[in-house]
C-alpha cells in the first residue's frame, strides 16, 4: 500500500463494481497526491498519536495516510470556533449527537431524511463557509492534505454528549473524496480503527481485539487518507471512561461536550433526496447490496446513524 496504494485501490475497485461507479468514487485525487508533489507542509507539526493496538490486532503498526497534529490551534482559537458555533443552531435529525453544516449539507444515512440528504440546490447550503474563522480554513489547506479550496466543500460539526459515538464505517467513496480531516475540541475521545476484512465485533459480541484505538486530543487534527482512509473502518465506542496518556482517565459523563469539525470534499454522485419523496434515495440501492468491498463501503457508511 506503500507504494502502490492508488494503483491497488483502484484495481480492488475494479473488480468489483462496474466502471461508472469506479470513476466516480472520488479516486482523482490519488490519496493526496497534491500533498506528495508538494511535499509535507510546515503548517501541521505532524507526530505521532497515543495509540492503543488490540491484543491481537494483525496489522503491522499504523495503517498508511493516518496523520495527527497535536494543538493545531490554540486554547484561545478554540474558544473562538466554539463561540461561532454557539452562533448557530444545532440540528438534532440523528439520536446519537447534534448537528451544523458549514458549506453543503450532506450526511450520510439509509433513512430518508431530507434535511440530511437535500436534492433541491436552495436546501443544500448551510452555513456560509465565511463565518468560520478567516484562518482555520487557510491553516487546514496549508497541511498540503487537500489539493485546493475547493476540494473543502463542506465542515461538518457535530456535538457529542455523555457517552454517545458513531457507528464503525467507511465514508461512502460515491459520496465523498479521498481525503479526510478532522479537528477535535474541548474533549478527548478514543477513535476505533478495524480493518474493514473483519467484523467491528466478532460474531458472539464479544471483542475480537483487532483493531486500533487512536485519542484524539481535543486541539488536535486527525487526517485519514489512502489505507486508513479505505481499508478501515473508524468509529467511536459508547466506553464511557477514556484513559490518558498520563496515566488519569476522562469519564465519559454528563457533563462531557466534545465538538469535531469535519473538513472533506462532498461529490456529485452522492444520495439526493428531494421535499415529499419517500423513494428518490434508493438511486443507488442496487450498490449498497453489491459484494466486494464497494458494497462494504456503503453498508457500513449507512450505518452511521446508529
Amino acid at each position: 500500500w506503500r507504494r502502490g496504494g492508488l494503483a491497488a485501490l483502484t484495481a480492488i475497485a475494479a473488480a468489483s463494481a462496474p466502471l461508472h461507479l469506479v470513476l466516480g468514487l472520488g479516486l482523482r485525487r490519488g490519496f493526496g497526491l497534491g500533498a506528495q508533489r508538494r511535499g509535507l507542509a510546515a503548517a501541521a507539526a505532524w507526530c505521532a498519536p497515543h495509540v492503543t493496538f488490540g491484543a491481537k490486532f494483525q496489522g503491522c503498526g499504523l495503517p498508511e495516510g493516518l496523520r495527527y497534529s497535536r494543538d493545531f490551534v490554540t486554547e484561545d482559537e478554540e474558544r473562538e470556533l466554539v463561540d461561532v458555533m454557539a452562533e448557530g443552531a444545532w440540528q438534532n435529525n440523528l439520536k446519537s449527537r447534534a448537528q451544523q453544516f458549514f458549506g453543503l449539507v450532506y450526511y450520510l444515512t439509509t433513512h430518508n431524511v431530507t434535511e440530511l440528504q437535500p436534492g433541491d440546490e436552495y436546501l443544500q447550503v448551510g452555513r456560509p463557509l465565511e463565518e468560520l474563522p478567516s484562518w482555520l480554513l487557510p491553516r487546514v489547506l496549508d497541511t498540503g492534505v487537500f489539493d485546493s479550496a475547493e476540494e473543502i466543500n463542506q465542515v461538518a460539526a457535530n456535538e457529542y454528549l455523555g457517552s454517545t459515538g458513531i457507528s464503525a464505517h467507511v465514508e461512502d467513496p460515491t459520496s465523498f473524496g479521498a481525503n479526510l480531516g478532522t479537528l477535535s475540541l474541548l474533549e478527548p475521545v478514543e477513535l476505533t480503527l478495524t480493518p474493514v476484512d473483519v467484523p467491528h465485533v466478532g460474531q458472539s459480541g464479544i471483542d475480537h481485539e483487532n483493531w486500533i484505538k487512536v485519542l484524539l486530543e481535543p486541539r488536535s487534527l486527525f487526517v485519514l487518507q489512502g489505507e486508513s482512509r479505505y481499508r478501515y473502518r473508524h468509529g467511536i465506542r459508547k466506553s464511557k471512561v477514556i484513559p490518558l496518556p498520563d496515566g488519569r482517565s476522562r469519564r465519559r459523563a454528563d457533563d462531557y461536550r466534545r465538538i469535531s469539525l469535519t473538513f472533506r470534499e462532498l461529490l456529485e454522485s452522492r444520495r439526493k433526496l428531494h421535499a415529499g419523496s419517500s423513494e428518490l434515495g434508493l438511486l443507488i440501492s442496487q450498490e449498497r447490496t453489491r459484494p466486494g468491498p464497494l458494497g462494504l463501503f456503503l453498508e457500513e457508511a449507512a450505518c452511521d446513524d446508529q
